[in-house]
């Protein structure tokens, strides 16, 4: 989704925060296969059906904003659900990781990840913030 949300933007500002948390994710697959194999579990790359459906409802809209302005908190406020959505799930993951004695290691990939979701969504708080400025007369 961030690809091709970081195409669809036109404001500098959150075209950066998206690249920057592409390139954040792109070491958050890596660092999940270590938790599962830790638990000596195959990891899997299925989407979860709640994500799968914020971005077909982001897709059936994102085209129905004549202002770039508004289209971009648009994207922007989708992104904010998205990270709401993922940062609750590594909170039921570090749970389950304190119940099933997780290494210290594996736990630690896990933090790593949720730190890296929780940034990332202050800087889309901040965007959000930024664009609505912009949106007012």
């Amino acid at each position: 989704m961030l690809p091709k949300l970081q195409l669809a933007v036109k404001s500098e500002g959150l075209a950066s925060t998206v690249a920057e948390h592409l390139d954040q994710t792109k070491e958050h697959g890596p660092r999940l296969e270590a938790v599962f194999r830790a638990l000596d579990a195959e990891p899997s790359s299925n989407l979860s059906p709640p994500v799968e459906k914020l971005a077909q409802h982001h897709d059936e809209l994102a085209d129905s904003f004549a202002d770039d302005g508004l289209a971009d908190f648009f994207h922007a406020s989708a992104a904010a659900t998205t990270e709401h959505h993922e940062l609750a799930a590594y909170d039921v993951l570090l749970d389950l990781a304190q119940s099933v004695d997780l290494s210290d290691d594996a736990r630690s990939e896990l933090e790593h990840n949720r730190g890296e979701e929780a940034e990332a969504l202050d800087r889309l708080r901040g965007e959000l913030d930024r664009l609505a400025g912009e949106l007012r007369p």
